[in-house]
């Protein structure tokens, strides 16, 4: 189970210009919402329920409640900490692919949306060019690579807004989709309350679908698990 949970908690992390004038980054500090995802898997649902708690330096804490308890820590430099309370077990991995800075948290209050992050790992804006009330930007790596999974992006803004990504191979296949929607206004941020991430492998694909709400920011987001501490004496586990 606790495999099954850390693969569904690593697809929700992984990812992932225009002259807006965006927000300055100090204007949040942190951030506490729930959220509810539901992933389509070979024709199976799983759902998981938790709460989110971000900070603007970079420290992220995801309390995972439903179906089972646990807590994931992450920070911008890709070090993770999977924490199972009813075990008294925590994974330790480092991966800068889940560090929290490719969190949609980090790329709205950050104001990162511009090229979503693209830019600092490792793409570089090919064309852009405008499409009815989108603005549609195409981005490939800045020093080509053939073991990159990923070769090109493209990117699509409604209204300076991020609304679609889809990610190619080299062959031109499209492996990823998320679609950003049901945008909410957090002081001057406008953050997707909801997304839509479509993962494709063969002829199968996985759909994940997460709603954000109950929104609260700076002074107003409390909660037990920012500044959360794993038992000293938690058993270690390493990927």
């Amino acid at each position: 189970m606790m495999k099954n949970l850390w693969l569904f908690i690593a697809c929700m992390l992984l990812p992932a210009l225009f002259s807006f004038r965006l927000p300055p980054f100090y204007l949040v500090n942190k951030v506490y919402t729930e959220l509810e995802t539901r992933q389509l898997k070979e024709g199976k649902y799983m759902t998981v329920k938790g709460e989110i708690c971000y900070e603007a330096n970079g420290n992220m804490v995801s309390h995972y409640f439903y179906p089972k308890d646990y807590v994931l820590l992450s920070n911008s430099k890709g070090e993770v900490k999977l924490y199972e309370p009813s075990t008294n077990t925590v994974v330790l991995t480092q991966n800068n692919a889940f560090s929290s800075q490719t969190s949609e948290f980090y790329y709205f209050f950050a104001g990162k949306l511009a090229d979503m992050g693209l830019n600092e790992i490792g793409y570089v804006q090919e064309k852009v060019y405008p499409e009815k009330d989108l603005m549609v930007s195409l981005w490939k790596l800045k020093k080509p690579d053939a073991k990159r999974q990923v070769q090109k992006i493209k990117l699509v803004h409604q209204r300076q807004s991020p609304v679609y990504m889809h990610y190619e191979d080299g062959k031109g296949a499209i492996v990823r989709k998320v679609y950003y929607y049901g945008y909410t206004q957090l002081q001057d941020v406008a953050f997707p309350a909801t997304s839509t991430e479509i993962i494709f492998s063969g002829k199968d694909s996985t759909v994940t679908k997460t709603n954000f709400r109950n929104f609260r920011l700076n002074e107003q987001a409390t909660s037990q698990y920012f500044n959360y501490k794993i038992p000293y004496n938690a058993k270690i586990q390493r990927l």
